[in-house]
């Protein structure tokens, strides 16, 4: 298979990261990673591809990461809403400093693309079915505020110095892959728990209502945003356009697994959100995607991950 072009993807040991990586080399793309493990694991990323260790904030290191590549995918950030209440400088200066030093070396070395991991975080938190791109932003946990932070930042040099740059604001994102330790992600957390016959843990009494996407449709609308990129700055909600209780998901999960979960309500978590479901009519009108996996073949899948994986997480 011919190369398409070669990309770098930042935080391409992590999660989303690693499945955009497996994707890009299944699609013909020379792929770069560059991560620094704080959150990732080197196991993860496809041996097809090449790997770097190191920051974003290494300024030394980010010219030879960008040495000819065409385009960026970044996703490299402190990513847990829980601990952003707990320690919020550190999100601020991961996720938006360190995503203007990459910005800067992309300016001076010439790479002018770059599509973004950015969150429905973003958004005020307030009760409205479904959340549009136009809908008001606000957000209401330094996360959320470190993402937004650097979407204008990439709108400033979108303006400023020609960069095409794509933010994918992404909603509750599931499946194989996601092995963060000591993790608050719900699905993740729930089927450790499940497997491992433990008491699940869960919030509010499951009575929030959340949009979950599969993670290979999300890797795949971010090779989308970059092969069908135009000048300028654009945003796009990335999730499934349905919405559903957590509890209903905790039956469903317990359906699958075929067998009685013993729940553990933890009462309230600051900084959550009620109501967080994607209005995905825009990506669908301009880029051409949709989701393609349905949340009880994504469980399924997610699933069988978690039984083959459990005693190495």
């Amino acid at each position: 298979m011919p190369i398409k072009k070669k990309v770098l993807v930042t935080g391409g040991a992590g999660f989303i990261g690693s499945n955009l990586v497996r994707m890009l080399c299944d699609a013909g793309y020379a792929v770069l990673v560059l991560d620094d493990l704080s959150s990732g694991f080197r196991r993860l990323v496809d041996a097809r591809a090449e790997f770097l260790e190191g920051s974003i904030a290494d300024g030394a290191m980010l010219p030879k990461a960008l040495s000819s590549v065409e385009a960026v995918f970044h996703l490299a950030a402190t990513s847990t809403i829980t601990y952003s209440m707990k320690n919020p400088r550190v999100y601020f200066e991961n996720n938006f400093m360190g995503g203007i030093y990459l910005l800067e070396a992309m300016r001076k070395t010439g790479v002018k693309k770059i599509v973004y991991a950015s969150s429905a975080a973003s958004y005020d938190g307030k009760k409205r079915t479904p959340i549009a791109e136009s809908d008001p932003l606000g957000p209401i946990n330094p996360y959320g505020a470190s993402k937004l932070a650097f979407e204008h930042a990439m709108s400033a040099y979108s303006h400023s110095f020609g960069m095409e740059g794509t933010a994918l604001r992404f909603f509750n994102v599931y499946g194989p892959g996601d092995e963060q330790p000591d993790t608050t992600r719900a699905i993740p957390m729930w089927l450790k728990a499940a497997l491992a016959k433990k008491p699940v843990p869960y919030y509010w009494k499951g009575k929030q209502k959340r949009d979950y996407i599969f993670v290979e449709d999300v890797a795949r609308a971010m090779m989308l945003a970059e092969e069908k990129g135009r000048d300028g700055f654009r945003v796009y909600n990335i999730g499934s356009g349905k919405g559903m209780w957590m509890i209903d998901i905790l039956k469903k999960i317990e359906k699958l697994l075929g067998y009685q979960l013993v729940l553990k309500d933890l009462g309230e978590r600051h900084g959550d959100p009620k109501y967080a479901i994607a209005d995905t009519r825009k990506i669908q009108k301009e880029i051409g995607w949709k989701p393609e996996v349905n949340l009880e073949e994504g469980l399924r899948q997610t699933i069988d991950y978690y039984r083959q994986h459990l005693g190495k997480l």
